[in-house]
């Protein structure tokens, strides 16, 4: 009957056999000693289910960052292919020859040079051009300077000469493929 009420209390019968309850306080230590055993059992495997745990959380986190460097290059990479073209584009559609050509062929110029760059758009390539910003050493890259008498034009953009290029992945920093070539104030000291 005693095995009963201990199983029903939850308590395994493997720890109180009816031999050790008559032997007294050698069964008592003996059970003592079991108990202090299944504890450290117990820490030992929480402590390496936690450890475990963490692992996991860091390799997750370290495969996101892989999973974004790895888009990041990719797009990158393509984008680098792209630009060249439309860079000839805009070259060939400044040209006075083609501002003069048939308007139909015209358009149909325009019409590729737009849909190359909705189709960079789409995969987060984004062109810029920071005239009037402030020069950035990371996204632009100077090529002359222009004297000024005005203080608040000092270290601005004054023009640009090749747009810049970037890629943007939602949750993480912008990447500059290809950064602006400009002309720069510069406050003339007397």
């Amino acid at each position: 009957m005693s095995d009963n009420v201990e199983e029903e209390k939850g308590i395994e019968s493997e720890f109180v056999d009816e031999d050790e309850v008559e032997a007294g306080p050698a069964a008592l230590k003996k059970l003592r000693d079991k108990l202090t055993k299944a504890v450290s059992d117990k820490q030992e495997y929480l402590d390496g289910w936690q450890r475990s745990r963490a692992d996991f959380a860091n390799f997750k986190r370290d495969e996101m960052g892989r999973s974004i460097e790895q888009e990041l290059r990719l797009k990158s990479d393509t984008a680098e292919a792209i630009i060249p073209a439309l860079d000839a584009f805009e070259m060939a559609m400044s040209s006075s020859s083609f501002i003069s050509g048939d308007v139909n062929f015209v358009k149909g110029i325009e019409a590729v040079y737009a849909n190359l760059r909705k189709s960079l758009e789409a995969i987060h390539i984004t062109r810029f051009d920071p005239t009037g910003a402030s020069f950035d050493p990371y996204k632009h890259e100077a090529l002359r300077e222009v004297p000024t008498d005005d203080p608040s034009k000092d270290h601005t953009v004054e023009s640009v000469q090749r747009p810049g290029y970037a890629v943007t992945i939602p949750g993480s920093d912008e990447r500059i493929i290809r950064p602006a070539q400009v002309s720069v104030f510069a406050l003339v000291r007397e």
